[in-house]
């Protein structure tokens, strides 16, 4: 059976990044991106939910604020839960793996990255290079960069 659990998002944050740590003092940011629909032909925008942990969540907490572009590549991570009413909730939420700032110009040059071993084992790490496994995918590298990515 063939898996794959990958998300690379651009957009800008709707609201200042907030970051907290957990009762096991683990560091984590969490933050929401809008996205534009390039392909609409409306002005039809996307909202995601986004967590980065330990000092990958740091770094975007220290440094990106409201309306600030972001790159984000992670997974999507599926929860759900009972609310103090009884009801069930649910959520789809992207876990970052790699975090890029971008420029706030018309052009998305990088201006800062931070990498994706700031909270994964070096194993773990997706590959260098701006957009990481959907850059490798694209030029062909295809399998063995997805299982790479996903280790």
């Amino acid at each position: 059976m063939v898996s794959f659990n990958r998300a690379v998002l651009a957009g800008n944050l709707t609201q200042d990044p907030e970051l907290r740590v957990t009762q096991n003092g683990v560091p984590v940011c969490s933050f929401r991106i809008a996205v534009n629909r390039v392909r609409s032909k409306s002005e039809a925008v996307d909202f995601f939910n986004v967590s980065a942990w330990q000092e990958l969540g740091e770094t975007v907490a220290n440094y990106k604020k409201k309306g600030d572009p972001i790159l984000v590549e992670g997974h999507l991570k599926y929860r759900s839960w009972q609310s103090q009413d009884g009801a069930k909730r649910n959520a789809v939420e992207v876990i970052a793996d790699r975090v890029q700032f971008l420029s706030r110009g018309t052009s998305s040059q990088l201006q800062a990255e931070a990498p994706a071993s700031a909270n994964k084992a070096p194993a773990e790490s997706s590959a260098e290079g701006g957009w990481g496994v959907a850059k490798q995918l694209q030029e062909g590298e295809g399998e063995e960069a997805a299982v790479e990515g996903e280790r």
